[in-house]
């Protein structure tokens, strides 16, 4: 008795295999979008807190820069200085999209011309957008 697969029965099994594979596909990059996009509107959410935070401990006005491939974050006054740098959204393969790219937060937090900011990050058919107030907060909606 021999022992062994014939080639009939492995080309069955890598049939089966890629079929099973073609269905999940879908599933998993959908997922993987979602991962991507909420990743990247964790990190624009605590950058735009850090750069409030700073307004409020420096009492100073903070310039908040959002493009797709930076985020900056700026003090403004006799030595504009950037503080906070980071990569944008762009770094996990996702598109920005904003109503106003700068904005200004007052030195108490508030935002100066950022009221009803709308950010959506979009990767796929999965998008994340936030909305800032014209008090300084940010709202994040799944």
């Amino acid at each position: 008795m021999k022992r062994g697969v014939t080639l009939i029965e492995l080309l069955i099994v890598l049939t089966l295999v890629g079929l099973l594979s073609a269905m999940a596909f879908p599933r998993v990059a959908r997922w993987w979008d979602r991962m991507a996009v909420d990743r990247a509107a964790i990190e624009l959410v605590s950058f735009y807190h850090a750069a409030r935070f700073a307004a409020i401990q420096r009492a100073e006005r903070v310039r908040v820069v959002f493009r797709e491939d930076s985020l900056l974050a700026t003090f403004e006054g006799l030595r504009n200085s950037t503080f906070i740098a980071r990569p944008g959204p762009a770094h996990h393969g996702v598109r920005l999209t904003a109503t106003r790219e700068e904005i200004q937060l007052y030195a108490n937090g508030m935002g100066l011309g950022a009221a009803n900011t709308k950010l959506v990050l979009r990767r796929g058919a999965e998008a994340d957008s936030l909305t800032t107030s014209r008090l300084g907060r940010l709202k994040r909606w799944r």
